[in-house]
């Protein structure tokens, strides 16, 4: 299989260039003034988990609340701003902490609201990781299978979807020619790249034993 090994590495530079990764980033705010700047975020950092911190869970004594004009309010006492909002509606939340000695940033948000909120960011995640798929292909299939395993190729990168195509010889199946698995590597890849797919992570695996492309839907310009 070493021919095949070198032809692989080839249709993996021609087609499956190495792609910049973006990895999604964590907003932080802006330098502000104690007492009445507009609150701005800057430019993004490196994303982390973030755990809400609310009511008397915020540390400080005093805090900044960011007013609906998206502005800052002179510092408070926090236990002012919980006695004057109503707890079973309403909560304080900490967003950010304070720039250069300043309180903390807060803000005041209903209880529904931010439930609604985290719902979504749920029902987000969850549509995320259900928005895959996996097709199998042996490496001796016959013609119908190899036409109908390439048809969808093209309709789930059509739709979208993060696709993960694996190349395999399958239990109780005979082993491939040489020929044969070049020819599903050459098919496979041309597929693809007529469906606008773009691979998303290096081809993993060795020709005529597994492989394992995984590509999407290449963005619109």
């Amino acid at each position: 299989m070493r021919n095949l090994l070198s032809t692989a590495q080839v249709l993996r530079q021609v087609f499956f260039p190495p792609q910049r990764i973006v990895r999604p980033q964590y907003l932080q705010p802006s330098p502000i003034g104690v007492r009445t700047a507009k609150w701005t975020k800057s430019a993004p950092t490196e994303k982390r988990d973030i755990k809400l911190i609310k009511d008397e869970g915020i540390a400080s004594e005093w805090v900044q609340l960011v007013n609906e004009e998206g502005s800052l309010d002179p510092p408070v006492r926090r236990s002012n701003v919980l006695k004057n909002i109503d707890r079973a509606k309403e909560f304080l939340i900490k967003v950010s902490e304070g720039i250069d000695g300043a309180p903390p940033v807060c803000k005041i948000v209903n209880k529904v609201a931010l439930r609604e909120q985290e719902k979504a960011k749920a029902k987000a995640a969850h549509a995320a990781k259900t928005s895959s798929k996996q097709l199998e292909f042996n490496w001796a299939i016959d013609g119908h299978d190899l036409d109908h395993r390439l048809k969808k190729i093209t309709e789930f990168i059509a739709k979208g979807y993060k696709l993960e195509i694996v190349l395999m010889r399958k239990k109780g199946k005979r082993a491939p020619k040489p020929e044969e698995v070049q020819n599903l590597m050459e098919k496979v890849v041309e597929t693809i790249k007529e469906a606008d797919g773009m691979q998303i992570k290096p081809m993993e695996g060795e020709p005529g034993r597994a492989v394992t492309i995984t590509v999407k839907k290449k963005p619109d310009n």
